[in-house]
């Protein structure tokens, strides 16, 4: 038998005799051996008698899993005895965890190392380390919606179960390494945070002083100083003899910026583009570890075809086999009344001449008003009013001033139009938020850069194309069908063969198609949320490690 270096008091002791003694009878509470009680030996009873008086503080149910490991294995120690080099790795990997962004304290390797002379006890803090670490670094230190309600997002928890199994039925190096999603964003997101931790110490240069916005032709002190932060951030401008003059170089170096850092790429540095170009290391390293955790939420199989909506960027995208088929610009919730959620739901059909069936909040909080105005508001908008009970009614013989926002009794409708809220077409994926894309008839705000402007779903920029992807399959002609449809100006609901999962995300940090990295500003304050629990669990920025 080969003695473990890292685990060097367990075979002494068991040879000199540590664990051995008489047979017992099944400890109460104890799951049953798979492995005969007459067939065990001295050394593994003794063993799971330990094990079990240990693990008598664990909760029922994790109790219950762990000890069942041991039993189907016969009660033969694991971290130190089956396989050479098991304890080894496992230790390495749990001092790595704050490569992932994990909290080292939570695994506690330095005081799994000083309680190695006990079997019993290195053998369950070493088990539950490994399922700590495993569950984290698989699915997500975090409950997402224990952060914030509105990030509605269901990580894939393996059970213990099998856990357990993944690391008992392969070599341990393996299992611990591909524990963590294995895309290509999240190795492109670890790389990044390396290079970020590596710059934490460093000095990326004065800040931009605030002011009026930047442009050609401008020069001052302002301007040397976005032209040496710019430099330092990795988009230098050609020499020049004039540094504070604001010339096409520059211009040209702060475009490459701006696309980068999901601004309009016009030259100009604005509010926006100060702010971005002034974050330090710290503050891009947090966006990263917050989104290595995004990551892992969501480290399961997406499927061959689904719909990609990231809120803080403003598009969406159809992804077919790895492959963008389509890509939009949105407008989403506006951040101070309407957040547009996190969740994934799957797109079951769409509705062409769609009825805009006026959400109840919207009703009251927007409509009461300039009905108390103008009981003919409605009319003149293509709306109509009903009671609750579905029967429609002249809105002239409404008393609005007698109504509050919080006892509005009336559903309102508006009939399919040019005007219509919802534009030509909306897709349905139901939840329990009441959130779906849909067209709009007010294309101006495709032209913003910031477009946190809806009433919560999401408004997409080009969705004629995005329905005739939908349809591909489905009819000969998806084009031709679709205007025939929209031809007939009435509603016409439209189910899908097939139907397409869709995932509304909040992605701050990720990898555009052409494999480069790319930031975006923090909309709805989740990052700070999120970032702050990673904090409370134990997650520290490089320049606060021991």
């Amino acid at each position: 038998m080969r003695s473990n270096r890292r685990f060097p008091g367990l075979f002494a002791l068991a040879l000199a005799g540590f664990i051995a003694g008489p047979a017992m009878a099944e400890p109460p509470g104890a799951p049953s051996a798979a492995v005969p009680v007459a067939a065990l030996s001295p050394e593994a009873v003794a063993l799971r008698d330990a094990l079990t008086q240990a693990a008598a503080g664990l909760d029922v149910d994790e109790r219950a899993d762990v000890l069942a490991f041991y039993a189907a294995r016969g009660y033969a120690p694991f971290w130190s005895e089956s396989e050479p080099g098991r304890g080894d790795a496992l230790l390495v990997a749990l001092e790595g965890a704050q490569t992932h962004g994990l909290p080292l304290r939570r695994y506690d390797p330095t005081d799994l190392r000083a309680r190695l002379a006990a079997v019993a006890d290195a053998e369950l803090r070493a088990t539950r380390a490994y399922l700590r670490y495993a569950r984290d670094l698989s699915s997500g230190l975090l409950t997402p919606s224990r952060v914030d309600p509105e990030i509605n997002v269901t990580p894939p928890r393996p059970s213990r179960a099998e856990l357990l199994d993944r690391i008992a039925s392969r070599p341990t190096p393996e299992a611990l390494a591909t524990l963590a999603p294995a895309s290509p964003e999240y190795a492109a997101l670890l790389a990044e945070k390396a290079r970020l931790a590596a710059d934490a110490g460093a000095d990326w240069g004065p800040a931009v002083p605030a002011g009026g916005t930047l442009r050609l032709g401008d020069d001052g002190v302002r301007v040397a100083a976005l032209r040496g932060r710019l430099a330092l951030r990795g988009y230098a401008a050609p020499a020049t003899a004039t540094p504070a003059a604001f010339d096409a170089g520059l211009e040209a170096a702060l475009e490459r910026f701006q696309a980068d850092s999901g601004l309009e790429p016009d030259g100009l540095a604005g509010r926006r583009t100060i702010e971005a170009l002034n974050a330090g290391p710290g503050a891009r390293l947090a966006q990263v570890l917050v989104n290595l955790e995004r990551l892992r939420w969501m480290n399961r199989d997406l499927g061959p075809r689904y719909v990609w909506a990231n809120i803080p960027d403003y598009s969406v995208k159809v992804v077919e086999d790895g492959a963008t088929v389509f890509a939009a610009r949105t407008v989403v919730g506006e951040a101070a009344k309407t957040r547009t959620p996190e969740f994934s739901e799957e797109m079951t059909y769409m509705v062409v001449n769609p009825t805009w069936h006026i959400p109840d909040s919207i009703a009251a909080r927007v409509y009461l008003p300039k009905l108390r105005a103008d009981p003919q508001v409605l009319a003149k908008n293509g709306m109509r009013l009903f009671t609750r009970s579905g029967t429609e009614i002249n809105p002239g013989l409404v008393d609005f001033a007698g109504l509050e926002p919080g006892n509005f009794p009336f559903r309102i409708k508006q009939n399919p139009s040019d005007a219509n809220a919802l534009g030509r077409v909306k897709f349905m994926f139901p939840n329990q938020f009441a959130i779906y894309l849909h067209d709009t008839p007010n294309r101006g705000f495709f032209a913003r850069q910031e477009r946190a402007l809806s009433n919560g779903c999401v408004r997409v920029e080009n969705p004629l194309e995005l329905a005739h992807i939908l349809l591909q399959g489905q009819v000969d002609d998806p084009q031709a069908a679709f205007d025939g449809w929209l031809a007939a100006k009435s509603e016409r609901t439209v189910m899908l063969k097939r139907p397409i999962p869709v995932h509304l995300v909040y992605r701050t940090v990720f990898v555009d198609d052409a494999g480069a990295i790319q930031y975006r500003f923090d909309v709805y304050g989740r990052d700070a949320e999120v970032f702050e629990a990673l904090q409370a669990a134990g997650v520290t920025l490089p320049a606060a490690q021991g």
